[in-house]
């Protein structure tokens, strides 16, 4: 079946067709010679049309995302909860910082201040510029829009400009962030879009209203054994049911994985047939573009060897074949899912306007983290909700803070440690614990469907029916157990240890066959703890 991409954003009328990392003139023709006509993580030199670099780019028609990543990826963030009228706020520094004086903004309030140390921005004006004073938690990252409208000024004219790429990854709670981001490019530009990077269902988290113009969703699909197709699919339709509620119609471009090495990923180069598919299962879901990550020169990277697709012969051809039928008849033809595919489908098949709820997800959970598991690491390191789960206690957890239920809404049936509401609580060597109930009109038999970081469990009604241990990012559906659910009241509890850094996990229920379990209603509500 012929399928178009979504026209939202072209290129002289071509679909963009894009690729990632591009940092010579020898990179650059290679890029256009397999049929590219988009690059980001750019030589900033294509900007300039008076450079070799941005000369071909001009009389090429190729493009460019200007990288604005900076201030989401190392800017300073709260270190303690603030008030509306303090006037001196600590912060944590992951990078350089104005001296002041200057403007920051925090989550949707612009303060000026005086002076800063290494530790506290002092002198604080709460409410600068017609904003409102307002209390702020612990962990927001902190946003300065001066040096950033400087930046975008300075490039915003480049004939080769396409627009900016401002987010990768998940590096920390930074939604308020992007959403102050994107307007200081609004106002200063007013003409190129602003992308955004997110690289799984978690990521989520970082997603609101105005936080981006454009979704780069990616992750690596081609692992060690073959491509795991469930994974672009699934967390395609995750990501924009959630998205689309929030912005209708957001257009996204799709990144595929075309390098191989490292050390989640395959050995030798992805044969022709698993870059199609990702292509294919990309455009399936109504993307508006593609683009092939590839590092266009072999590189090492902690340790790991990776190379690009220009490195295999094979794999530059079907990207080529794939260029050449989109610039062609600005789409593809996308084959049919694999029964399984389609049994599991979140949402219908292509460009859609306003998304709706996915039956059979838990909408909210209440968390209570971080349990220290130093002395006793692991899933069999037992704490009181272990043993009984009850909302109005408090426990003592990690070096030796109060711990009590909190309320955490799910992306899709997504949690996320940055999603919830204390981000900045160090995740190292613990345990959490979420709990949600699900009402069933009858007894039932159903599939609990499993994405997770780290080593979980769930429990339903006391019993243990689902175990992983293991690392990992969170993508949907990794894992499949069955259970029965009686009618009436169900309880469910997840338990995850984590080791370092984040955790999240995705639980969601299905009917036997994999398809979404219509019928069940969830608590908590998603605004209401």
């Amino acid at each position: 079946m012929q399928m178009k991409l979504h026209n939202a954003y072209q290129i002289d009328g071509v679909p963009i067709l894009g690729v990632f990392r591009v940092r010579t003139l020898e990179d650059l023709q290679m890029a256009h010679d397999t049929g590219f006509n988009f690059a980001t993580s750019v030589n900033p030199e294509i900007f300039d049309p008076a450079t070799p670099m941005g000369r071909f780019a001009f009389e090429n028609g190729f493009k460019a995302s200007y990288t604005i990543t900076g201030p989401a990826h190392s800017s300073p963030r709260l270190s303690v909860d603030i008030s509306a009228d303090a006037t001196t706020i600590s912060y944590e520094s992951r990078g350089r910082l104005d001296p002041g004086p200057g403007i920051v903004v925090i989550d949707d309030e612009k303060v000026r201040y005086s002076e800063s140390s290494e530790t506290e921005l002092i002198g604080c004006e709460r409410g600068a510029e017609g904003t409102r004073a307002s209390a702020h938690r612990n962990g927001i990252t902190m946003f300065w829009p001066e040096p950033l409208a400087a930046d975008v000024a300075r490039v915003k004219d480049s004939p080769n400009l396409w627009g900016y790429w401002a987010l990768d990854d998940t590096p920390g709670d930074v939604r308020s962030l992007m959403r102050a981001l994107t307007q200081v490019v609004h106002e200063v530009d007013g003409k190129h879009p602003v992308s955004a990077g997110f690289n799984s269902p978690d990521a989520m988290s970082n997603f609101g209203p105005g936080a981006c113009d454009a979704m780069v969703l990616y992750w690596y699909p081609s692992q060690s054994w073959e491509y795991n197709r469930q994974m672009t699919s699934l967390d395609t339709q995750a990501i924009l049911s959630t998205a689309r509620r929030i912005e209708p119609e957001i257009p996204f471009i799709g990144l595929y994985q075309a390098f191989w090495g490292g050390k989640w990923n395959k050995p030798g180069p992805l044969t022709a047939f698993e870059i199609r598919e990702q292509a294919e299962d990309f455009v399936r879901e109504g993307a508006a573009g593609l683009m092939a990550y590839a590092n266009l020169q072999d590189v090492e990277v902690y340790g790991h060897r990776y190379y690009g697709f220009n490195d295999d012969p094979e794999m530059t051809r079907a990207i080529r074949e794939i260029n050449g039928e989109v610039r062609a008849t600005g789409g593809l033809d996308v084959r049919p899912e694999r029964p399984e595919m389609a049994a599991a489908r979140l949402r219908a098949i292509g460009l859609q306007g306003e998304e709706p709820e996915i039956p059979g997800v838990p909408p909210a959970w209440h968390i209570a983290f971080p349990f220290d598991a130093a002395d006793s690491p692991g899933l069999d390191s037992l704490f009181p909700p272990d043993e009984r789960i009850d909302l109005a206690a408090a426990y003592q957890g990690k070096d030796g803070a109060e711990v009590s239920w909190e309320h955490a809404q799910t992306n899709t049936g997504v949690v996320s440690y940055f999603g919830c509401t204390s981000p900045s609580v160090r995740g190292d060597n613990t345990v959490v614990f979420a709990v949600c109930s699900v009402s069933s009109p009858i007894e039932q038999d159903v599939q609990l469907r499993l994405g997770s970081s780290g080593d979980t469990l769930v429990r339903i009604n006391g019993r243990v029916v689902m175990k992983y241990v293991g690392e990992r990012g969170v993508h949907m559906d990794e894992n499949i157990a069955y259970a029965t659910l009686p009618a009436g009241r169900s309880e469910i509890v997840v338990k995850a240890y984590n080791k370092s850094g984040g955790w999240g996990f995705a639980l969601r229920l299905a009917d036997v066959d994999g398809r979404p379990l219509e019928g069940v209603t969830f608590s908590p509500t998603p605004d209401a703890a």
